[in-house]
């Protein structure tokens, strides 16, 4: 025997109220188990279908959800014998409804929960072809957000007629809200694990920017923009392992300064145009003297600085000679006149024995000792090369 609340509480209908509390109590803890976090909105409702069938004596249960157009579809049902891992359950043709049409459009348009005792009676269900698929009776509880947004409306039905008491109103009731409140998590859920994905993708996609950027500047501010010889900033960043592996593993290594005769005078005389095509062929023509271990760039101006790696003052001076003869021999043509240039090199060479003399060498002092060596070169004529003696 049922429970209902229109009878005096008598010893047996305390009894059946326990009962069904427990039976309510049951479905709704089953329904706050479901996980908001599946992929899945209608696996979500399948499962909390089934929570209410497997706690109440209801023979079939389904979900109908209102999309955009404002047209109710099933889009899954459950009944006694169906497991919710099983296929999902749909009429033979998934039905549909618009607002107020039939009793489950009647329940999305008022926003109430409408109720049919007897269906096979019920002019609302005389459309339907097939009379052995009308229930007995049905209740239809419209399914709402948080914010009263209309989700859709949860359908249950019994074959037997007039079996739906005030009971399974009120139950019905409190099963939808708690529901609606699940389906909006899952949603606000999903817009959150949607957004997230977005904002990382984005992010990901900035720092990979902001990666390449930081690599282009870096590289921009390492490299002379006109010559693409790297640059004064670069020569600092790399001199010191050169000079620590002087000191560490003995090892010889020369530099050179190198600085264009009468550079300005071109400039002055053929223009600053000129002057850039002069320099750029004059990078081209050291970058072809150098070894991937070397050091070269530009150092300002018309000044070049090379470091040879791991040799001697003898094959420096060698090399010296050669980067001078090459230079020399260089041409451009301005109009009908030939134009050449010369360049003067000091060098200043550390053997192994060096660091011992002078065991806190830096490089600024080498560079001022080449220097030295490059304006010696200048006062004795230009177009050579002179070598630092201390």
């Amino acid at each position: 025997m049922k429970f209902d609340i229109g009878k005096e509480w008598t010893g047996t209908g305390v009894q059946d109220l326990i009962v069904d509390l427990v039976n309510a109590l049951s479905a709704v803890k089953s329904l706050s188990e479901v996980s908001c976090e599946m992929a899945d909105e209608k696996t979500v409702i399948r499962y909390a279908l089934a929570g209410l069938l497997q706690n109440q004596d209801m023979e079939r249960c389904s979900f109908f959800v209102i999309d955009n157009e404002g047209i109710l579809s099933n889009v899954t049902g459950l009944s006694t014998v169906d497991s919710p891992e099983d296929n999902m359950w749909l009429p033979e043709k998934s039905m549909s409804f618009q607002l107020g049409e039939g009793i489950i459009g009647a329940a999305a348009a008022s926003g109430k929960v409408q109720q049919c005792h007897n269906c096979q009676e019920d002019p609302r269900f005389a459309n339907i072809g097939n009379p052995a698929s009308v229930p007995g009776c049905i209740i239809c509880v419209p399914v709402y957000t948080l914010r009263k947004v209309l989700i859709g409306v949860l359908n249950v039905s019994h074959p037997q007629p007039g079996f739906f008491s005030n009971w399974h109103l009120k139950l019905l009731e409190v099963y939808a809200n708690i529901l609606g409140q699940l389906i909006t998590n899952r949603r606000l859920f999903q817009q959150m694990e949607s957004q997230i994905s977005l904002r990382t993708a984005e992010l990901e996609r900035l720092v990979q920017e902001t990666s390449q950027l930081k690599d282009y500047y870096a590289s921009m501010s390492m490299h002379d923009q006109l010559t693409g010889l790297h640059n004064r900033r670069y020569f600092y960043e790399q001199v010191g392992l050169a000079l620590a592996h002087h000191k560490r593993y003995a090892y010889p290594f020369c530099l050179l300064v190198m600085d264009i005769d009468y550079f300005k005078a071109i400039n002055d005389k053929y223009g600053h145009q000129f002057g850039d095509e002069v320099l750029i062929s004059v990078s081209e023509a050291l970058k072809k003297e150098v070894r991937n271990t070397d050091i070269l760039v530009r150092f300002g101006g018309e000044e070049f600085v090379i470091i040879f790696t791991n040799i001697g003052c003898d094959s420096g001076k060698q090399f010296s000679e050669r980067i001078r003869e090459q230079i020399k021999a260089l041409s451009w043509s301005n109009g009908e006149e030939k134009v050449s240039i010369t360049i003067s090199i000091g060098l200043h060479c550390l053997n192994p024995t060096y660091s011992e003399v002078e065991p806190q060498l830096d490089i600024d002092q080498i560079i001022s000792c080449a220097d030295a060596a490059l304006y010696a070169a200048k006062d004795n004529g230009r177009d050579r090369v002179e070598i630092f003696v201390s």
